[in-house]
């Protein structure tokens, strides 16, 4: 894998690289949602955390679409896109937290956004009375090969550049998932691996900050369901990703509960199971194909969450994602002129991990070999109609 990313040229990361600049609106419908979004990791004492910084503009297609209850915004099918010109209604959100507290919804602002093609840029501003900005914008670098953010909220300002190598699937802009069917599709540009630095005027102060940056831009033309994601990373660069999307009675679930059944919880029908571990070296990284990650209800205000993978080869990873902080954004749209509404909540939890142990190709991990792992745990629930 390490060997075909580095025999690509600049013109190929490139080509990956404009697919953030479009949406492809040629296959949206009525059940569509966009999203571009950082993750960002500053570099800490136990390595890649605890802190954690989460930045996004989003976007859905419906008569009327809410996100985090604020005044309805919804993207329109016949909108009219010239020049590589899209124009469409999008809402900024983003959170910060460390090991202490957790700062949710430092900025939420609704705007208008442009995503231009030819400038390599979305933006989503909006302008109060009193002549100032809230919202953000994104735009591409090419020396080197990146992105440059700004984010500004009632409560917290950003600017920070992120670029990557180009040496591997982690640290290029990779094309990692495209389905387009007659009956919808999704379309995921990821850059796993990206180094940051910039100035955050955060509730808790001002300073310069550099870590890694895990960035997304998504693009679903279905309804969405319910999925459990991780993304972590060790102080060497060593990463570790699974995801789980999948059915089950949390399809019917409003706002941020669980069931007081762990069984009822863990009543779920996988329709993926897909995971890697990736080592910081560079090394090929190994897949996993058999996933479970279940949340422990008994341990606190936040769930921790029990994970397993592995693998027909014996590879295996496993460990408690134990929560320090808890995020939510949610998505709501009226349908049948209103009369009903689809939810659909999207939770994230910072965690550090605890009971690491595995074997990964020859190599046994734990804790002591791998220092501390800290990550980011999605478990969204509903059905975004």
């Amino acid at each position: 894998m390490t060997g075909a990313f580095t025999d690509r040229t600049l013109a190929e990361h490139r080509r990956v690289f404009e697919k953030i600049w479009w949406q492809n609106p040629e296959r949206q419908n009525g059940t569509s949602s966009s999203w571009w979004f950082f993750l960002l990791f500053p570099d800490g004492e136990e390595g890649y955390g605890p802190r954690q910084l989460m930045f996004s503009i989003a976007a859905c297609m419906g008569e009327s679409c809410r996100v985090n209850d604020l005044p309805p915004l919804s993207m329109s099918p016949d909108r009219p896109i010239t020049g590589g010109v899209d124009r469409f209604n999008a809402t900024t959100v983003g959170w910060a937290g460390d090991a202490d507290v957790v700062h949710d919804h430092v900025v939420k602002q609704p705007a208008q956004a442009v995503l231009s093609r030819d400038e390599n840029r979305i933006e989503a501003w909006a302008e109060g009375e009193d002549g100032t900005r809230r919202g953000s914008e994104i735009t591409g670098t090419s020396d080197p090969l990146g992105l440059r953010a700004h984010v500004v909220g009632d409560d917290a300002e950003a600017e920070f550049e992120a670029w990557g190598e180009l040496d591997s699937k982690m640290t290029s802009p990779h094309h990692s998932l495209d389905i387009d069917t007659p009956l919808g599709g999704a379309e995921v540009v990821a850059w796993r691996q990206m180094e940051f630095e910039g100035e955050f005027d955060l509730p808790d102060g001002t300073e310069t900050l550099s870590g890694s940056c895990y960035f997304q831009r998504v693009c679903f033309d279905m309804p969405l369901v319910p999925w459990k994601w991780i993304w972590a990373i060790f102080p060497d660069g060593t990463s570790f990703s699974a995801l789980v999307p999948f059915l089950g009675p949390q399809l019917f679930r409003r706002g941020y509960e669980f069931f007081d059944s762990r069984r009822l919880e863990r009543l779920t029908i996988p329709l993926r199971q897909a995971g890697f571990w990736h080592w910081g070296s560079g090394e090929d990284h190994v897949e996993f194909d058999r996933i479970s990650i279940e949340p422990l209800l008994e341990s606190g205000e936040h769930p921790d969450f029990d994970v397993r993978v592995e693998n027909d080869a014996g590879d295996y990873v496993t460990f408690v994602a134990q929560t320090y902080g808890h995020a939510r954004n949610w998505l709501d749209r009226d349908r049948l002129g209103g009369r009903v509404s689809a939810h659909w909540s999207y939770n994230e939890f910072m965690f550090r991990m605890a009971g690491l142990a595995g074997r990964v190709g020859d190599r046994r991990i734990d804790e002591a070999s791998m220092g501390t792992g800290f990550g980011t745990l999605e478990y969204s629930t509903g059905l975004g109609l």
